[in-house]
């Protein structure tokens, strides 16, 4: 995290959060940016500029350390990990529209050929939040017709869909397509920007189930290994002796994570003692890395993984199966 406090003005005491941090060294096409703003500490004394260090230039290293901690602390609060409505694709693909005086047999006919379940109706492309309409479905088309006859678009329009800024929380917005089915997603420039339904929801999720099921089949299946050829205090001395964190390590073998399972195999006197003699140490470990690379990815919902990974995958699983336990 990158931390600036800003304190231009007596009232606006605050620190202004960057993930990832910014700095000289960053490519032109940058990855995409979080910022946060979060209350900094109380002062009674002024400023001399706009963009303050975490701590004063005469303050003492001592009180600079804490200071600096409780920056931290809070940055890392602002910042914790969440999954936005923002990161699931159906909330950035185009969105079909129509306009409110088209006729039902248009809407009818445009969802049929799409496959759609419902229209944004609006009086242009991509409008803006206050210009959107709502939306038209089937289920609104058919509660028309049972006390009407509807024959424009805005006949049998549904007007009480939800609306969500791109940045919220997916935990806050599940409830809602529990209730509606579907929430419009707006930008910051409150433009309309996507369209998720439940459908989407499962659908984007079920993509994970199966690369979830096959590395945890991965590590439970070395954790075995690993648990049946190796002594559990051979194992921890060596963590010990080979992490950069200072401590002594106390986990089982059935509770190594997948780095730590990495750094066992690869030694090579581990390697030796697991008797995998018709597999390529070098090479398995390189495949290794990449399947840790692989869940870090699916455990934070950043980024799917392509179909090329996915078979990589399968094809790495389908090698932890042959080898007996």
């Amino acid at each position: 995290l990158h931390t600036l406090r800003l304190s231009a003005l007596p009232f606006f005491r605050s620190l202004l959060v960057s993930d990832p941090p910014i700095n000289g060294d960053m490519p032109l096409r940058a990855p995409r940016i979080r910022f946060g703003v979060v209350p900094g500490p109380e002062s009674g004394t002024g400023s001399s500029g706009l963009w303050e260090g975490t701590s004063s230039p005469d303050s003492g290293d001592e009180t600079a350390e804490d200071e600096a901690t409780g920056d931290e602390e809070i940055a890392g609060e602002v910042l914790a990990p969440s999954f936005r409505i923002s990161e699931l694709a159906s909330a950035n693909r185009p969105v079909k529209w129509i306009p409110p005086d088209a006729s039902i047999q248009q809407a009818y006919t445009t969802m049929a050929l799409k496959k759609y379940s419902q229209l944004v109706v609006a009086s242009s492309g991509s409008p803006r939040r206050q210009n959107i309409k709502g939306i038209v479905s089937y289920q609104s088309m058919a509660k028309a017709l049972l006390s009407d006859a509807p024959e424009k678009v805005r006949d049998c329009l549904d007007n009480s869909v939800q609306i969500v800024a791109s940045d919220a929380d997916l935990k806050d917005v599940v409830p809602m397509l529990g209730e509606r089915d579907v929430v419009l997603v707006v930008g910051l420039d409150h433009r309309l920007q996507g369209i998720v339904t439940s459908w989407d929801l499962a659908e984007e999720f079920a993509q994970l189930v199966d690369p979830f099921k096959r590395i945890g089949e991965i590590e439970e299946r070395l954790r075995t290994l690993v648990r049946r050829r190796l002594n559990a205090e051979q194992i921890a001395n060596f963590l010990s002796d080979h992490s950069s964190v200072e401590g002594e390590h106390q986990a089982q073998p059935e509770d190594l994570t997948i780095g730590e399972l990495q750094r066992v195999l690869e030694y090579p006197q581990h390697w030796d003692l697991l008797g995998l003699t018709a597999i390529d140490r070098v090479t398995f470990i390189k495949a290794l890395d990449m399947i840790r690379g692989f869940r870090n990815r699916l455990m934070h919902f950043k980024d799917p993984l392509s179909p090329e990974e996915t078979l990589r995958l399968t094809n790495f699983c389908d090698l932890v199966r042959e080898i007996p336990l």
